[in-house]
C-alpha cells in the first residue's frame, strides 16, 4: 500500500510538467527512507534535470538505503542528460520501484537491469496502468513509431458540431472553451480540416493555458484553398503547417509560404482525400508524440473511418439542434453493426460549468513491463 502511495506522488509531480516535456515523457521520483520523504523531483522538460536526479539531489545522503520510486524506468543511455541508472547507483540507494519499463530502446529494460546488477532491489509493475494513461503519448511514440491521436469535439445532446447553416461559435461555454486551450497547451499538434478553416477562420493556439503546445497547428487541405489572411496564418504561437497534394497549385503554395505556413505535400486515396497513413507519417517524421483533431466532420469522419484515434475527448451541450442536415460527429454510413461500433474504455465524466465531458480511449496504452 505504501508503494502505490509513493508512486501516486511520483505522478502527481510527474503531471506538473504536462506539456512541456515531449519528446520526453513525463517523470516524477520520491525517495524514502524509514517511512520519511526525503526527496522529490519532476522532470520540468528537455535538456532540463531528469526528476531522479533532482530528487536525488535534494535527498543528498540521506539517499543511502532509501528506496526510490519513479513512475517509468530510469535512463541509462546518454542523451541531453547524463543518464539516471550511474546516478541511483552512486547514491547508495537500496531499492528502486518502477512503474512502468521504457520502450526507448535506448532503455527498454536495461536500466532496470543494470539496476539490479549493481546490487539494488527494482521492482516493476506497481500502479503500472495509472502510469501509462500519464505518458500514454510518449509510450504510443516509442512503441509503434506514430503519434497518438486524440479526436476532440463539442456537441449537442444529439451529437450535432453545428447547425445546418455551419454554426458551432459557441455550442459550449467558456468553461469547455478554456479546457479546450488546456488540451491544446499539452499535444505537439492541433489538427483541423479546410472545411473549419473556412467556416470557422480558427486561430488554434492555447490561451491562457499552461503547457508548451501545440508546437504545430495542422490543416489538411488538399487543394491549399486556406486563404493566406486566415488568422492562423498571423499567430506567433505555433508553426502552421498545411497538408497537401500533390497536385494542389504552386502559385497558391507560394502565397502561404509567404504568408507563414510550411506546406508539405503528401499523397492522396483514390478521392482526392489526404490520406492518414501518409499524414501520420509526415507528423512523426517532426517527432509529434501527440496530436489533437479538431475536427470538423468531415476529417473527424475520415478518422472514424481509418479507425485512427486513440483517445476521445468529447464535450457535451444541454442544447439540441435537430435537422438532418446539421453537421455530426460521424457522418458518412458509419456501422451497421452494433458489435462493430468502436467502444470508449476506461471512460471518466466531469463536468464544465453547464456543460460536461467525457474522456475514453478506443485503443487504450498497454504498460511496458
Amino acid at each position: 500500500m505504501s508503494d502505490r502511495r509513493y508512486l501516486r506522488e511520483c505522478l502527481e509531480l510527474a503531471a506538473r510538467a504536462r506539456g512541456a516535456t515531449s519528446p520526453n515523457p513525463m517523470v516524477g521520483a520520491v525517495i524514502v527512507r524509514e517511512g520519511t520523504v526525503v526527496g522529490r523531483g519532476f522532470h520540468p522538460g528537455p535538456g532540463k534535470p531528469h526528476a531522479e536526479r533532482l530528487a536525488l539531489q535534494e535527498a543528498g545522503e540521506r539517499a543511502r538505503g532509501a528506496t526510490l520510486y519513479v513512475n517509468i524506468e530510469p535512463c541509462r543511455h546518454q542523451g541531453r542528460t547524463p543518464p539516471c541508472v550511474d546516478a541511483i547507483i552512486e547514491s547508495g540507494a537500496a531499492r528502486v520501484v518502477v512503474s512502468t519499463l521504457d520502450p526507448d530502446p535506448r532503455v527498454a529494460g536495461g536500466g532496470v537491469a543494470a539496476l539490479r546488477a549493481a546490487g539494488l532491489t527494482v521492482d516493476v509493475g506497481e500502479g503500472a496502468q495509472e502510469a501509462a494513461f500519464l505518458n500514454d503519448a510518449y509510450l504510443a511514440f516509442k512503441s509503434r513509431g506514430l503519434p497518438l491521436v486524440i479526436g476532440k469535439a463539442a456537441v449537442s445532446l444529439d451529437g450535432r458540431l453545428a447547425t445546418r447553416e455551419r454554426q458551432s461559435q459557441w455550442i459550449t461555454g467558456a468553461a469547455a472553451r478554456q479546457w479546450a486551450h488546456e488540451l491544446r497547451a499539452a499535444s505537439d499538434a492541433v489538427l483541423v480540416g479546410i472545411g473549419t478553416v473556412l467556416a470557422d477562420d480558427p486561430r488554434l493556439t492555447a490561451r491562457g493555458a499552461a503547457g508548451t503546445g501545440p508546437r504545430l497547428r495542422v490543416v489538411l487541405d488538399s487543394r491549399l484553398r486556406t486563404p493566406p489572411q486566415a488568422r492562423l496564418l498571423a499567430e506567433a504561437d505555433g508553426q502552421p503547417l498545411i497538408f497537401s497534394g500533390v497536385a494542389a497549385e504552386r502559385e497558391a503554395q507560394r502565397r502561404l509560404e509567404a504568408a507563414g505556413a510550411e506546406v508539405e505535400r503528401l499523397g492522396t486515396t483514390a478521392g482526392g482525400m489526404l490520406a492518414w497513413p501518409e499524414v501520420m507519417a509526415a507528423l512523426a517524421r517532426r517527432e509529434v508524440l501527440s496530436v489533437l483533431v479538431e475536427g470538423g466532420s468531415g476529417v473527424l469522419t475520415s478518422a472514424f473511418e481509418a479507425d485512427i484515434l486513440d483517445k476521445l475527448f468529447l464535450v457535451y451541450a444541454p442544447l439540441l439542434i435537430g435537422g438532418s442536415a446539421a453537421l455530426s460527429l460521424w457522418g458518412g454510413a458509419g456501422v451497421g453493426e452494433l458489435t462493430a461500433a468502436p467502444r470508449l474504455h476506461h471512460v471518466r465524466r466531469f463536468d464544465l460549468g453547464d456543460d460536461w465531458a467525457v474522456e475514453g480511449y478506443l485503443h487504450p496504452p498497454e504498460p511496458p513491463l
